[in-house]
């Protein structure tokens, strides 16, 4: 192998495995000790890779308003837990339980990072991020027990 090639390799790892352990990074980011419960008025749901965010308005105990920024899981693991991109619209009053940034920003993560993540939506119904075992998950395949 060329000296070239295992440079170049190398380099590519280094900022693909960076990128990796980045985007993976919740306990680096998030407050994982300290999840919190709030309430307020979607006003996006954005359905998309790699994860699904939800944009809420939320009173502080001031009365102003403070627009939060909620990460979810990617896509496919939301469908698995029974969501579509319409399970949430803006207009919607939700409770959700949250894990904050450590910044102190009103950012953070509902997903599998506290076992499922949490929501309520208004009419009292819990919808969770955690995804549903399918009919495959739940049996052996070949019949054995």
């Amino acid at each position: 192998m060329s000296s070239r090639l295992v440079i170049a390799v190398s380099i590519g790892l280094l900022v693909l495995g960076g990128r990796t352990l980045a985007h993976h990074g919740a306990p680096a980011l998030y407050d994982v000790a300290h999840p919190i419960t709030i309430k307020g008025v979607v006003t996006e749901f954005v359905w998309s890779n790699p994860h699904c965010q939800i944009y809420l308005d939320v009173k502080n105990a001031q009365g102003s308003v403070v627009h939060w920024a909620i990460e979810s899981n990617a896509p496919g693991q939301m469908t698995r837990a029974g969501w579509t991109r319409h399970t949430l619209k803006p207009g919607d009053e939700i409770t959700v339980t949250l894990i904050p940034a450590k910044s102190g920003e009103p950012v953070g993560f509902s997903g599998w990072a506290l076992g499922g993540g949490k929501i309520v939506l208004a009419n009292g119904q819990t919808i969770t991020t955690q995804e549903k075992p399918d009919q495959f998950q739940a049996t052996d395949p070949r019949g054995a027990k």
